[in-house]
């Protein structure tokens, strides 16, 4: 894999002493963002880097950048502390090299679109009370991910519709993996009203794949905006 813990912690201890800076200038201010009892939503959009998977039997899968959309909710505990969940949702293209389990030796090549669907619940700790906050969090969710890979023949079905009349189409299954994911991040949060917030984060997600070797990684920028109710 591309990405290693190490270099998560190489990013964590920049980004940490980034955010240590600009909270030094004073910028957080001593004014309370009144965050308490409020509930968020959440619109982000993550900028997910490319990533190398690799796999028990010599199967390796080189995925491509590109972007997820992330749609939620969260609940202000404190000031501080925030609990929520998000649905995520990316397609990413992506170049495999294909490992015959019968025949050793022989590898076949695919290009793809994996799409991914994540679940996650997550923690949010907001160092600082004040509108302007640098925070860490964590969380952790179920993935499933459709690799586009067909597992049959293309079948057609027909079926009578009231309104438009006899319909036929054709589908294909397709090869799915799915697995438990968890995920730690570090950021900043500027509450811009007592209604509106903007967020930024860094983040590496792990996705326990089946038959992967190892963990599969992949690491993000996030920016969002939330709105409290």
């Amino acid at each position: 894999m591309r990405y290693a813990l190490g270099d998560f912690k190489k990013g964590l201890v920049k980004a940490t002493i980034l955010l240590a800076g600009i909270a030094a200038t004073g910028i957080a201010g001593a004014q309370s963002a009144d965050r308490a009892g409020n509930w968020e939503s959440r619109l982000a959009v993550s900028f997910d880097n490319s990533s190398d998977w690799d796999f028990e039997g010599g199967t390796e899968a080189a995925v491509d950048s590109d972007v997820s959309w992330i749609f939620g909710f969260g609940y202000h505990y404190t000031d501080n502390l925030e609990f929520g969940g998000t649905f995520e949702f990316g397609q990413q293209d992506y170049q495999a090299d294909i490992a015959s389990g019968t025949l050793p030796g022989v590898v076949f090549s695919v290009d793809g679109e994996l799409e991914t669907m994540r679940l996650m619940i997550d923690g949010t700790y907001n160092f600082l009370p004040g509108k302007f906050s640098p925070f860490i969090s964590a969380a952790v969710g179920w993935s499933w991910i459709d690799t586009n890979i067909a597992t049959q023949p293309p079948q057609t079905g027909c079926w009578w519709d009231p309104w438009w009349g006899y319909i036929c189409t054709t589908y294909q299954n397709t090869k799915s993996i799915n697995g438990l994911t968890y995920r730690a991040g570090v950021g900043l949060r500027y509450d811009i009203s007592d209604s509106f917030a903007i967020h930024g984060a860094y983040r590496m997600t792990w996705t326990d794949l089946e038959n992967a070797d190892g963990t599969p990684d992949q690491d993000s920028f996030l920016l969002g905006v939330g709105w409290k109710f």
